[in-house]
């Protein structure tokens, strides 16, 4: 009984960290959700990370690079 009992304690904070990283990120793009220009501040407030991968070059010369952008609270959007 006690296991089930912690296991639900965990899954509830879960939930709640979830809710409230959700209204973080809702503030967060309320403040931004007309940017005239991109800018250092905006960058550093909303992303969390950008990975770049290494390019590919395909036979016909063309090249392809994956970037994948993380936003605070939030991770990855695809």
């Amino acid at each position: 009984m006690d296991g089930t009992i912690g296991w639900l304690k965990a899954e509830l904070a879960v939930e709640q960290e979830t809710a409230s990283n959700a209204e973080k990120w809702i503030e967060l793009i309320k403040q931004y959700s007309s940017p005239t220009e991109l800018t250092a501040e905006l960058l550093n407030t909303v992303i969390e990370k950008i990975v770049v991968h290494e390019a590919i070059k395909s036979p016909d010369g063309m090249r392809e690079q994956e970037i994948e952008i993380f936003y605070r609270f939030v991770g990855k959007i695809d």
